[in-house]
C-alpha cells in the first residue's frame, strides 16, 4: 500500500530528497493522526503529525534551505512562506488522486479549502532535536446528500490512529479497514476511534439511527401538540373577548336609558 499524500505532505519535500526516509509510513520518528468529521452535506478532515528526532533536525534544515536564506535558523517568515508552499502542495496532490469517495466515486467530492499550520516548535537553530506538531485541515463538500445507505471511502496513512465523526442521526452498518475498532457516543453522535488498516483503506456505510429517529418523531409530536394549545388558547381568548363585548354592550344600554328618564325629569 502506498505511502499517503495528505497527512505527511509536510515531509513531502523530504521524500523527494531521500526516498528512503520514510521506508515505513508510521516510523517512529512520525506520529500521525486524524480526526474526521462527517456531514450529510460535507465532511473535514483534520490531520495532526509529530516529528522527532533527527527527522525534526532535516526537516527544519528543509524549511531554512527552501523558503528562508540558509543560514542555521528558521524565522517566524520562513515558517509563514513553506506553510504557503507546503498548502498550494498539498492542493495538488488532492486534485491529481482525491482521498475521499462517495458512493465509489470521488466525481461527488469537491474540494473546498485547505489551511496548514508548522508549529512555532520549529523556530530556531536546525540543529535542534525537539520535536515539531505540524497541522492541516482539509474542507470537502458533497455534491450529493448523504443518507442511510451512503458509503464513504477514506485513504489515511497505514497504521496511523483515527477519529471519526458521523454525521448526526446515522450509525455504521458495515465498516471496513478499520484496526482496533471501538464505538463512542458524544454529543448525540457516533463516534468511531481505532487505526487505518496496513492492508486497505476505510469504508463506511451509513445507516439510520433509531433511537435518534424516535426522538425526532417525539419533537414533532410535541410541535404539533404544542401548535394545537396555542390554536386552542387563541380561539379561548377570541369567544372570551366576545362575550365581555356582549357584556358590555346591555350595560352600556341601560346607562343610556337612565340617562334619558334624568334629562326627561329635569
Amino acid at each position: 500500500m502506498k505511502m499517503h499524500h495528505l497527512l505527511l505532505t509536510s515531509l513531502l519535500l523530504v521524500t523527494l530528497l531521500t526516498p528512503a526516509l520514510l521506508a515505513e509510513p508510521c516510523a517512529a520518528a512520525f506520529i500521525p493522526g486524524n480526526n474526521v468529521t462527517l456531514e450529510r452535506d460535507g465532511m473535514t478532515w483534520n490531520y495532526d503529525e509529530k516529528i522527532t528526532d533527527n527527522e525534526a533536525v532535516f526537516f527544519r534544515s528543509l524549511i531554512d534551505g527552501e523558503t528562508g536564506n540558509n543560514n542555521g535558523f528558521v524565522n517566524a517568515w520562513e515558517i509563514l512562506k513553506m506553510e504557503i508552499l507546503l498548502r498550494d502542495k498539498m492542493e495538488k496532490t488532492i486534485e491529481e488522486e482525491s482521498d475521499v469517495k462517495l458512493n465509489s466515486t470521488s466525481d461527488t467530492v469537491e474540494l473546498k479549502d485547505i489551511e496548514f499550520w508548522i508549529s512555532a516548535e520549529a523556530l530556531g537553530r536546525t540543529e535542534k532535536r525537539s520535536s515539531i506538531t505540524n497541522r492541516a485541515s482539509v474542507m470537502y463538500g458533497f455534491k450529493e446528500e448523504a443518507g442511510p445507505g451512503t458509503t464513504i471511502w477514506l485513504m489515511g496513512t497505514p497504521d496511523s490512529s483515527v477519529t471519526i465523526t458521523l454525521p448526526k442521526g446515522f450509525d455504521a452498518e458495515l465498516t471496513e479497514g478499520l484496526e482496533n475498532k471501538s464505538i463512542e457516543f458524544e454529543n448525540k453522535r457516533t463516534l468511531l476511534r481505532g487505526n487505518f488498516s496496513s492492508e486497505k483503506n476505510i469504508t463506511i456505510k451509513f445507516s439510520e439511527n433509531e433511537s435518534f429517529k424516535a426522538e425526532l418523531q417525539d419533537k414533532k409530536i410535541n410541535m404539533n401538540k404544542s401548535a394545537e394549545n396555542k390554536s386552542l388558547t387563541g380561539e379561548n381568548k377570541t369567544l372570551n373577548a366576545g362575550i365581555n363585548t356582549e357584556a358590555r354592550q346591555p350595560t352600556k344600554f341601560f346607562k343610556n336609558i337612565l340617562n334619558e328618564i334624568n334629562r326627561s325629569l329635569i
